[in-house]
């Protein structure tokens, strides 16, 4: 089985293991967000095709590797683990 491949990050935001990682159904799926020329953006999703989470992950890190240089784009990646949307910030940027 291959290795997960670690990601730089500061002592402030650890990564999530499963950063870019959602179950649906029996099997894994990626998401995540390439940036493309001329402004443009694009969200892309698809199955990993496994339902082994360790496996999931070791395809992860190989599509997260190898999708900017076979596409010609340029990878925007969250990998805090910052999973509760509004909840999760409620409190942030307010005044003091």
């Amino acid at each position: 089985m291959a290795q997960s491949q670690s990601f730089p990050t500061s002592a402030h935001d650890p990564v999530d293991p499963d950063h870019h990682l959602w179950r649906n159904g029996h099997r894994w799926w990626i998401a995540f967000t390439v940036h493309l020329p001329g402004w443009q953006k694009e969200r892309v999703r698809f199955s990993l095709g496994t339902a082994d989470l360790d496996e999931a992950r070791a395809r992860r890190d190989q599509v997260l590797r190898e999708y900017p240089q076979t596409r010609g784009c340029e990878l925007s990646l969250r990998l805090d683990g910052r999973r509760g949307g509004m909840q999760a910030r409620a409190g942030q940027g307010q005044a003091a």
